[in-house]
């Protein structure tokens, strides 16, 4: 607790966000906030550009096999773009180790995948990026990694992890220079993270197509994944004067009138 009894609310808000988007430890989070004087857009896209330097030991589920250079270095020429000038694996290539791995490029595991990857952009792994993350899965070719593949599911299933992957998101898959995600994006990104830990997602769903016509904000996506797992699916103890963004309280609103209408 040393750090936070020195912050102001707004400060922890900050930190608990960067840790949600980075799953960096607190203090972690506090050293990078502050350094970029407490913007959190730019922190977290420092974080993962430059990578959190040696003191962020990735919590990988189990201990790291021994990568070799060599084999790692070929498994990803196998899959790389054909252009000489382009050192990353793009749209084709993802589609073949995909292929390869016998998943589908809309299977969220692949997300899972990126998350290890710390991929900045969707549809694209950098050398840097790639190579990066299967040293931390241990992995150096498509078998290793295919064998891996229900571990990585394991942290869809597990609501700390899942909150992990579900910030991490969100970051993912903004264009560059954007802030918020279109709505059909976040539609298809709700379907595939949130059925295991949402029990009202499709009244959800149906509610967002219905009443939501622009593009959804972080801090709605992010109180959406506390929504799913802290509030009974009964909403019975949604606390009204709580922070919740407007989009959530009218949904949680909707969903009571309607119980209550079918109740009568």
């Amino acid at each position: 607790g040393w750090v936070m009894s020195t912050l102001n609310r707004a400060q922890r808000d900050k930190i608990a966000n960067f840790q949600a988007v980075t799953g960096a430890p607190a203090k972690l989070a506090a050293e990078f906030l502050k350094r970029y004087s407490w913007s959190l857009d730019q922190a977290v896209d420092i974080f993962f550009t430059e990578g959190p330097g040696p003191s962020f030991s990735q919590r990988a589920a189990s201990p790291l096999a021994a990568v070799d250079s060599k084999k790692l270095d070929s498994f990803f020429r196998k899959y790389k773009d054909g252009d000489a000038d382009v050192d990353a694996i793009s749209s084709d290539g993802i589609q073949e180790l995909c292929n390869d791995l016998g998943i589908s490029t809309l299977d969220p595991v692949t997300l899972v995948l990126s998350y290890h990857c710390h991929a900045q952009q969707m549809g694209i792994f950098t050398r840097e990026e790639f190579s990066g993350g299967m040293h931390r899965l241990g992995c150096d070719d498509v078998a290793k990694l295919q064998a891996k593949l229900e571990e990585l599911r394991q942290a869809l299933v597990d609501r700390n992890a899942c909150k992990e992957i579900y910030g991490y998101t969100f970051q993912f898959a903004l264009d560059q220079g954007q802030r918020c995600l279109p709505v059909e994006m976040c539609l298809e990104f709700w379907k595939l993270l949130l059925r295991n830990h949402f029990a009202l997602l499709d009244q959800w769903l149906a509610f967002v197509e219905q009443r939501c016509k622009n593009a959804i904000s972080k801090d709605t996506w992010l109180m959406l994944y506390d929504l799913a797992t802290q509030v009974k699916p009964d909403l019975s103890d949604y606390d009204l004067n709580g922070a919740w963004p407007v989009l959530i309280d009218e949904f949680v609103e909707s969903v009571k009138t309607s119980a209550a209408g079918s109740a009568a």
